[in-house]
């Protein structure tokens, strides 16, 4: 799931943090997966790069559901990390999992997916990029929440004065200058 197959990762991953309190129901989700797999067992993740390094950006996304842990109420975040140019798209990297603590709204779900986003991938892959081709890139991050834009832009945000509390994050690592879409 984590090299070719992105889009098992949230059935993995769930399952995963099951196996300390397997349940019947949690054979049935088993069954169902190992059959979808079987049935697209074809499909694979393919990526394709036709441009010279200058022409191509790291582009992170990032995304959560709003409660979707049906047990804990929990959000999941989601990351993924490729490149991009005028004939490159490559996968890099994807990440799905269980945020730790229960957020009280979508917007703050979407901040902490897009904290550990840049945290696990998008900062380092910078690092990585300057340091291969000696140049400065920019970051182009792609985001569908407003409200999440607008927190990233301004660095702040009254209304969730307990988000660092909570998830142990800090709005002004989020707001350093990127490209939000």
């Amino acid at each position: 799931a984590r090299y070719c197959r992105f889009d098992l990762l949230r059935a993995v991953c769930s399952l995963a943090s099951m196996v300390t309190r397997w349940t019947p129901e949690c054979d049935r989700r088993l069954d169902r997966l190992m059959q979808y797999v079987r049935k697209t067992i074809n499909r694979s993740l393919y990526g394709y790069c036709g441009d010279d390094p200058e022409n191509v950006t790291p582009h992170l996304f990032a995304d959560a559901d709003l409660g979707g842990c049906t047990k804990t109420s929990k959000s999941t975040s989601g990351s993924f990390l490729g490149l991009k140019g005028p004939r490159t798209s490559f996968p890099l990297a994807a990440q799905s999992r269980k945020q730790g603590c229960v957020s009280t709204s979508t917007p703050e779900a979407e901040i902490v997916s897009l904290f550990h986003g840049l945290k696990n991938y998008g900062i380092p892959c910078i690092a990585m990029w300057e340091k291969l081709f000696d140049r400065d890139v920019k970051l182009v991050v792609c985001e569908d929440n407003t409200t999440c834009i607008s927190v990233c832009r301004t660095g702040r945000n009254p209304t969730m004065r307990p988000l660092p509390r909570v998830h142990r994050l800090s709005l002004i690592h989020i707001s350093e200058p990127t490209r939000l879409r």
